[in-house]
């Protein structure tokens, strides 16, 4: 069996402003490569917490993280930023989609930037998520043009 893309082992979060608060307890997961998986809970319960710990963007808290079997806890920052543009993605709760280009355009957007692999091959990269989300039809369209669900999906 393939190790997991994602691991969480033991996760702990506090807070120290203005007292110490506990915001995550000992989080332990695991996610296979192509796996989906939600984070839900109430307003305030640590969702967002965690979500930025897993993009390693948030490198102050105890326990684990390990991407692609690779623990994360004493990567520099300039580790860190390669990780996110090649093995992590992020959606915010509050995204930006830029209306002049299509839905397509949009996601291939970082795959361009990262410049791994030719034009051609990050298109059909960037068609295969829409696919996967179940919006190949919309990949045409302007972010716009879509319904708010889907401009959220």
């Amino acid at each position: 069996m393939d190790s997991p893309a994602l691991e969480a082992r033991l996760i702990t979060k506090y807070f120290d402003d203005p007292v110490r608060v506990q915001v995550l307890r000992e989080i332990s997961f695991s996610l296979a490569r192509g796996e989906f998986a939600s984070v839900v809970g109430k307003s305030g319960c640590g969702k967002s917490t965690l979500l930025y710990i897993l993009s390693t963007m948030d490198t102050a808290y105890e326990g684990t993280l390990l991407i692609d079997n690779v623990e994360m806890g004493q990567k520099k920052e300039a580790e860190l930023a390669r990780v996110r543009n090649e093995k992590i993605g992020f959606v915010f709760q509050f995204h930006y989609l830029l209306n002049e280009f299509t839905v397509l355009r949009n996601v291939m957007l970082p795959g361009e930037k990262l410049g791994k692999y030719s034009v051609a091959e990050i298109e059909s990269r960037a068609y295969e998520k829409l696919k996967i989300l179940g919006i190949e039809g919309e990949a045409l369209k302007k972010p716009y043009q879509l319904s708010g669900g889907k401009n959220s999906a």
